[in-house]
């Protein structure tokens, strides 16, 4: 049975989250048998074409970078790297190298399957949206934290984030590649879930780029779909961002000539079960 060679070296193979500097690792080559689904995968489509050019690629030029294990038991769970095992699956081989972590909690678990994916671009908008917000939600990580560890700046995981509050059928959309975080982020400013689903609808229909969604959206005359914006003061503005880390979502104040309103988001059942519990209803 051939053997997969490593090709770089040590310091090479473990995202850099800072994790590994931590928690005991080694590397080994373990039975594809003793590994066990990623249960918290941000990935959730696999491409078998994609999959098998992986495997012709490992079995011309071996396994340049091992998959990353937890032990589980007597057997092991898979942390980073299901492309790479699917692929090796794919070849028939038995064994596999592997950096194998001892002891390692879900949530950094959670964080390594991330960091790995935002490194290689493998996750599309929507995968990775809902993976910043099972760690903010789930894990209570703030959106400074979650910058910290992933690379990326606190507005980029907010304009991530904003992608889940569109129309489930939008959502998709971006979810299958037939429209672009760009493009969403655009009809987002559109008010009405009807009217965002029909220029979602429109836009692939007609294969409008973001600029020409743009002067849609936001564009002067008859096709001008945005609200005119609401100036708020530094008082509301505060207050706003106090709610929104009591609440770990988005939330909007909406002034009025009298009152107004508090506009609270929530991206599934559970989060808005904890919602709820917070505020004693």
């Amino acid at each position: 049975m051939k053997r997969l060679a490593l090709g770089r070296g040590l310091d090479a193979l473990i995202p850099s989250t800072g994790l590994e500097s931590e928690k005991k690792n080694y590397i080994m080559e373990i039975e594809l048998s003793r590994i066990k689904p990623a249960a918290h995968q941000p990935r959730k489509s696999f491409n078998d074409e994609k999959i098998k050019e992986l495997a012709e690629t490992i079995h011309r030029k071996g396994l340049i970078q091992p998959i990353i294990l937890k032990r589980s038991g007597e057997d092991f769970e898979l942390v980073v790297g299901e492309r790479r095992f699917r692929a090796v699956k794919y070849l028939k081989l038995e064994r596999i190298p592997a950096v194998v972590y001892d002891d390692i909690s879900k949530q950094e678990t959670m964080e390594l399957a991330l960091v790995e994916n935002i490194q290689r671009e493998n996750l599309n908008p929507i995968e990775e949206a809902e993976a910043y917000r099972v760690l903010l939600q789930e894990y209570g990580l703030s959106q400074s934290d979650l910058a910290g560890r992933t690379g990326k700046d606190r507005s980029s995981i907010a304009n991530y984030l904003r992608l889940l509050t569109l129309p489930d059928k939008v959502r998709h959309m971006v979810y299958e590649g037939k429209l672009t975080a760009g493009a969403a982020r655009v009809i987002l400013a559109v008010p009405g879930e009807k009217e965002k689903i029909e220029l979602a609808e429109r836009a692939i229909r007609k294969g409008y780029s973001v600029r020409e969604l743009e002067k849609i959206v936001y564009g002067n005359g008859k096709k001008r779909l945005r609200k005119k914006a609401i100036i708020k003061s530094p008082y509301l503005l505060s207050i706003e961002e106090k709610l929104k880390r009591k609440f770990r979502t988005k939330i909007s104040i909406v002034p009025r000539k009298k009152g107004g309103k508090i506009i609270l988001e929530y991206y599934d059942n559970e989060s808005l079960s904890r919602i709820i519990d917070e505020l004693g209803v």
